[in-house]
């Protein structure tokens, strides 16, 4: 056999184990001290990509769980991205009406000065309540990593191989939410596109650690697609939340909403087509 042929085979057949590919996340997680605990977007921000990572792992690995413990797990992660990513919705509220400020003056609204001292104060009680932050935080990291430490225990069978027929199961999926996309789309139909994007995403960064072959070009962009998604959801989401509160602004303001959003649909639906698996 050709010496290359049976190193690439080689590679391909070799062990892996949950542990290897559970190790960046543990690190991650470990990293957060009690300083980070201080800038509540910043340790929020860094458990919830540990989440979503893991995640990603365990349905990289699906096949190899017991239907029941998995489902378990990935209720426990589903249930603690919920918890604080409604923790960090003021936060991005405050970023979105930070960036799009100067267009929203243009209507001339009383509102608005109101507008931004409610997403302030809202952020403010947050970040004081220093106590219960901290507890939070602390509470999400220690019982993610009684998970990954449940799982790093695990002795399954994996290879790169077999990893590697997962994602592609991952990108099939992305791609046939992408065919239902157009300009047009539900809020919706984009965010379950940007969920397997993301899914994607850190599935491809974890077979790139334990791989020879490096997919650094797209992985940028899968990055960017996943950025210009969340610009997307973000304004979706801080729209909605002037409809509740803020209704005649939000009328006001409609067009220019439809407007930010439509340019960044179009970037995603150019950029998608760049990405293969």
């Amino acid at each position: 056999m050709n010496s290359k042929i049976g190193n690439v085979l080689d590679e391909y057949e070799k062990p892996v184990s949950l542990k290897l590919l559970l190790e960046k996340d543990i690190n991650r997680l470990n990293s957060v001290s009690g300083e980070d605990h201080l800038n509540i977007d910043k340790s929020i921000h860094t458990i919830r990509k540990s989440l979503k990572s893991i995640s990603a792992i365990l349905l990289l690995c699906e096949v190899h769980f017991d239907k029941e413990h998995y489902l378990s797990w990935q209720s426990s992660i589903k249930s603690l991205s919920k918890k604080y990513g409604e923790q960090r919705e003021t936060y991005v509220y405050l970023q979105t009406f930070n960036q799009i400020e100067k267009k929203l003056k243009i209507f001339n609204n009383g509102n608005l000065n109101e507008l931004r001292y409610n997403l302030e104060l809202q952020h403010i009680l947050i970040v004081n309540d220093l106590k219960n932050r901290c507890e939070n935080v602390q509470s999400g990291k220690e019982a993610i990593l009684k998970l990954t430490e449940e799982l790093s225990n695990l002795d399954i069978n994996l290879t790169y191989i077999s990893l590697k027929r997962r994602l592609i199961i991952s990108c099939q999926k992305s791609r046939r939410l992408f065919k239902k996309l157009s300009l047009h789309s539900t809020s919706c139909d984009y965010h379950r596109f940007r969920k397997w994007c993301k899914i994607l995403y850190h599935q491809q960064i974890i077979l790139d650690r334990i791989g020879s072959k490096k997919t650094s070009g797209k992985n940028k962009k899968l990055y960017k697609l996943t950025e210009f998604l969340g610009n997307e959801h973000d304004l979706q989401m801080f729209y909605q939340y002037l409809s509740t509160h803020f209704p005649e602004l939000s009328k006001l303001s409609e067009a220019l909403f439809r407007l930010k959003i439509k340019r960044l649909r179009k970037k995603v639906l150019a950029l998608y087509p760049k990405i293969t698996c």
